[in-house]
């Protein structure tokens, strides 16, 4: 499939907005200056109630606009950013101290932060406004049915793969009932667009992100028995399932063998600047060609998907951002999820007596398994690596394997498979402990260990899904595998990995006030940096995480918790 440039968020009145609201964020970069400024920020906006787009449009200030004069016309059309988010009070399953909260957090000062930590779900939960989906053309914001958990920040929408760690961690605090709603909203933008979007935008409606729902609905299952829940969105599942079949992501590789094996890979449909970072997206590509262009935006779409934008994993060229390639990258973890997704359909279709698409995607999850392990494992380095396609065509077709296309470089990614023995649904363990040993001994000897975590990679580019960030997600999907894989010295490496996070991210909580988006591995209690906007805080996954870990792995009386 082409990719294209439609808007699929809501027609004709949707478009006209963003196009608006692009127009003023461009104008906006010239009043104000590039100095802190976020892009976001103004696609953001809704339009006040007494305006109209045609009139915002005729009034924009022209001929570079002073500073005076765009923030008054802001005033005047425009209402504040996330005001179209209302707070959702206190949720109702929402306890100050819930029974049966980290029982085994027995340390005074641990047990009183993860106490503040949990609290911060109140000042992260809202509801949409209801002039959202009552005047849908003055909003970019998505009406959704249930609570919303925002990340914080710049972020005030819901994101995709951010939501299956704030799940992890409301379970963790009881919060059964707006853990549910949060997958609800989810499987809303299911029915509704077919798969879901990145964030709960109308400029997200052109590309997803990593596909965690069923794994979502797994863990509210496993804490809740809640079978009717499993019936309502099951459909949804099965849905979802059929997007990253699509020939959108679908790529096939001829092993040495010739099996022929299926993989998925990110793919946005989309071909012009990311709105929401769209002067960004231009500076970049001002030295190319219109076609160059075009392919160039795709990419940096298609890298938004992966969830980690931006990092030297997807560039030809690390030090140069127009040498994304992500569309023609078979991603070691994408195509994790995507076993974990058929796993999980397999085991909730056994659940609810549909045999025969129990069969089906059983089958299915077998055979990607072989396909990751035919094309992405490498037995020399102990790891699963991404595999590289030629980009002289569109990267679909048959592709021959050579293992020269595998990228040897070192990402946290490589380590992800293992987070398939953690799971429950009934299947047997993705990698035995033998090979569990080695990967992680492959782990041990990668670089990727720091005194405050494991870092995203090996190179430092100034991008923030590099050296030296660490990120929630992946401390949790590597720490997970390593603590089920059935090896006792993988477990304590796991506990060691949790154990450091944990502490990095209290030291950085004592000194700021607040949870952070991401952390500086190298540095006990430093937040990390990078990337194309301002560090955030809030922040939805890394308090899952940290509540997931306590819940996990406890802290005893005699453990210090800070660095």
């Amino acid at each position: 499939m082409a990719p294209t440039a439609a808007v699929a968020g809501g027609g004709v009145e949707a478009e006209a907005l963003l196009g608006l609201l692009q127009r003023v964020q461009s104008e906006a970069l010239r009043a104000f200056g590039p100095n802190d400024f976020d892009p976001k920020l103004y696609v953001d906006l809704p339009l006040a109630a007494d305006a109209s787009v045609a009139a915002a449009l005729a009034s924009l200030p022209r001929a570079a606009p002073s500073r005076g004069e765009m923030e008054a016309y802001i005033s005047r059309y425009f209402a504040l950013a996330g005001s179209d988010l209302v707070a959702a009070a206190d949720p109702p399953d929402f306890e100050r101290d819930p029974p049966g909260f980290l029982p085994r957090v027995e340390r005074a000062e641990a047990r009183a932060w993860a106490l503040e930590v949990h609290a911060l779900w109140k000042d992260l939960t809202r509801r949409v406004a209801p002039a959202v989906a009552a005047r849908p053309d003055r909003h970019t914001l998505l009406p959704l049915p249930g609570r919303v958990v925002v990340p914080g920040s710049r972020f005030r929408e819901v994101y995709y793969w951010d939501s299956y760690w704030v799940v992890r961690g409301l379970l963790v605090s009881k919060m059964y009932e707006t853990a549910k709603d949060i997958v609800l909203n989810l499987v809303y933008l299911v029915e509704k667009y077919g798969f879901v979007l990145n964030g709960a935008r109308s400029y997200y409606t052109n590309r997803s992100q990593p596909p965690l729902l069923s794994s979502m609905v797994l863990d509210i299952y496993m804490a809740t028995g809640d079978m009717a829940f499993v019936r309502r969105v099951f459909p949804s599942l099965l849905k979802e399932h059929s997007f990253w079949m699509s020939e959108v992501h679908n790529v096939a590789v001829m092993d040495n063998h010739g099996r022929v094996h299926n993989l998925s890979r990110y793919q946005a449909m989309w071909n012009k600047p990311r709105p929401e970072s769209a002067t960004i997206d231009e500076e970049f590509a001002s030295k190319l060609s219109t076609a160059a262009k075009e392919k160039f935006y795709h990419q940096v779409a298609s890298t938004a998907e992966t969830g980690w934008d931006f990092s030297s994993r997807w560039m030809r060229d690390s030090t140069d951002m127009t040498t994304l390639t992500t569309s023609c990258i078979i991603p070691v973890d994408l195509n994790t999820f995507i076993l974990k997704m058929e796993q999980d359909i397999a085991f909730f279709a056994k659940l609810i007596g549909e045999s025969t698409t129990s069969e089906i995607f059983s089958e299915a999850s077998k055979a990607r398994h072989n396909a990751i392990d035919s094309v992405l494992w490498n037995a020399d380095m102990e790891q699963w690596l991404d595999y590289w396609l030629p980009t002289d065509g569109n990267c679909q077709g048959v592709y021959q394997w050579k293992s020269i296309s595998q990228n040897r470089a070192i990402f946290a990614s490589n380590f992800v498979p293992l987070w398939l023995n953690a799971q429950h649904s009934g299947l047997e363990q993705f990698v035995d402990e033998a090979k569990s040993v080695r990967v992680m001994r492959s782990l041990q000897k990668s670089g990727l260990l720091q005194p405050a975590g494991i870092a995203t990679s090996l190179s430092n580019t100034g991008q923030q899904w590099d050296f030296p960030n660490g990120w929630a997600p992946l401390q949790h999907l590597i720490v997970e595998g390593l603590w089920r894989s059935g090896s006792g010295e993988a477990r304590e490496l796991a506990e060691d990995i949790a154990t450091r996070w944990v502490r990095t991210n209290y030291d950085a909580y004592k000194a700021t006030g607040a949870m952070h988006e991401k952390y500086d591995v190298v540095t006990c209690g430093k937040s990390g940096g990078g990337g194309e906007y301002k560090p955030q805080t809030g922040f939805g996954w890394s308090n899952g995480v940290i509540l997931s870990f306590l819940d996990e792995f406890g802290w005893p009386q005699d453990k210090k918790i800070d660095c």
